[in-house]
């Protein structure tokens, strides 16, 4: 079985189906501690290129400014497949070709309220516990995109596993097996 083909199956099939286990993902910068959250994916390509969006105030930006490379996972529960990627973010902010596209597929859904919130995400609510979050008129919008370097993709069958380490060197796939 070609792993590589069965993740990248699985990461253009979540594209369409919004209930598909890889609409989520879990990404790690390094901040003082490694910190790892869940983000919704928005778009993967047939080149394992990753896209999500997330306010421009949170520490994950910051995170990525100082320190590009960052990791992500992947796990399907039916299937038993975990696709770890490797990589390295770049943001698309206002400078940026696909930025204007990206925030109007944000300004014509109801999750525009995440990014107009009046504090960044993270902050202590500032009239205490009981507070509900305040929105304003301002977008904080960001566009995250990463870039895999190399990709550990992994299957857990019933008599057997399957993994795999695939690295990118000038556009392609090399391909190297490993102990499960």
């Amino acid at each position: 079985m070609d792993l590589l083909e069965l993740a990248r199956a699985e990461l253009l099939r979540s594209n369409a189906d919004r209930k598909h286990p890889f609409r989520l993902l879990y990404l790690s910068t390094a901040g003082e501690y490694p910190e790892t959250r869940t983000v919704v994916k928005r778009k993967a390509t047939p080149d394992f290129v990753i896209t999500f969006f997330t306010d421009s105030r949170s520490p994950k930006v910051s995170q990525i400014r100082a320190n590009p490379k960052v990791s992500v996972l992947f796990y399907h529960p039916k299937k038993k497949l975990q696709i770890r990627l490797y990589g390295e973010a770049h943001l698309i902010d206002e400078g940026h070709g696909d930025f204007n596209r990206y925030l109007q597929s944000v300004k014509e859904s109801p999750s525009l309220k995440d990014y107009t919130t009046i504090q960044a995400p993270g902050d202590p609510l500032s009239a205490g516990p009981e507070a509900s979050v305040l929105f304003g008129d301002d977008i904080h919008f960001i566009a995250i995109e990463i870039k895999p370097e190399k990709l550990d993709v992994l299957l857990l069958g019933r008599d057997s596993h399957t993994r795999n380490l695939y690295q990118q060197t000038d556009g392609r796939w090399h391909q190297q097996s490993l102990v499960p």
